[in-house]
């Protein structure tokens, strides 16, 4: 029968062992994520693509970001070499697809995002007067739409929207921001826009602010997609 001093040494040694694993897992991954990583790249590939085909590299396990990066070599397209991240360890996702992002039509995307934001803004200046910059992020491939085409709602981009808005909030209040937020979500709604997501930045626009940067300094910030049930506790204190 083991001593109690061989169980207790026993169970130092899985210990150790056990953190050490970890360890090293967290630094350099391991086999069988990277295997599940491969596997789910090339499904992904297969569907997203379906007309081309693609030589996967060797990936590696980049443990500041905790993913498996992967360089996918275009065949039949010399110097055609992207770069794949994927996270998750038992269910691994893609993270970033540079094939998608090298395809975008960057000069299109420009002209219609500032065209876009205009509209928007016009759109909730009706309701929230405090507001100090408004983005918009769209994504359009190349060769869906001709150079010149002009924003509308009606187009069919690759994702959908997303608002990057700062609100002078100096004087605001938590409630003051919720209340704008929900003004700001309402607006969006009612209009019909597609988006994903808005992402609010209430910024102190006093002296002081003004140093740090054009549109200050952040006071409050929240985030929401078209059907979150805002409420106070969504908006996060930065001061």
């Amino acid at each position: 029968m083991m001593t109690k001093k061989k169980l207790i040494y026993s169970f130092f040694i899985v210990v150790l062992t056990g953190g050490i694993l970890l360890l090293y897992n967290a630094f350099n991954g391991n086999p069988i994520s990277k295997f599940l990583a491969k596997k789910e790249l090339k499904t992904y590939l297969a569907e997203t693509y379906p007309d081309e085909e693609f030589y996967i590299e060797d990936g590696f396990y980049n443990f500041k970001f905790g993913s498996y990066d992967f360089n996918v070599v275009l065949i039949g397209e010399e110097d055609a070499e992207y770069e794949v991240t994927l996270t998750g360890f038992i269910k691994p996702e893609i993270w970033y697809d540079d094939i998608y992002d090298s395809r975008l039509d960057e000069p299109l995307i420009e002209k219609l995002s500032r065209e876009a934001s205009e509209e928007v803004l016009e759109l909730l200046e009706k309701e929230v007067d405090h507001i100090v910059a408004l983005d918009v992020e769209i994504e359009v491939s190349q060769g869906t739409y001709p150079k010149d085409t002009s924003w509308n709602k009606s187009l069919t981009l690759e994702k959908p929207l997303n608002f990057f808005i700062v609100l002078d909030s100096t004087t605001k209040t938590k409630e003051d921001t919720l209340q704008s937020a929900i003004a700001i979500q309402t607006l969006l709604n009612e209009a019909r826009y597609d988006y994903e997501r808005v992402t609010i930045n209430g910024n102190i626009l006093d002296e002081e602010g003004k140093e740090i940067a054009d549109t200050g300094y952040v006071k409050y910030a929240l985030s929401f997609g078209p059907n979150t049930k805002l409420k106070i506790k969504d908006i996060s204190d930065h001061e």
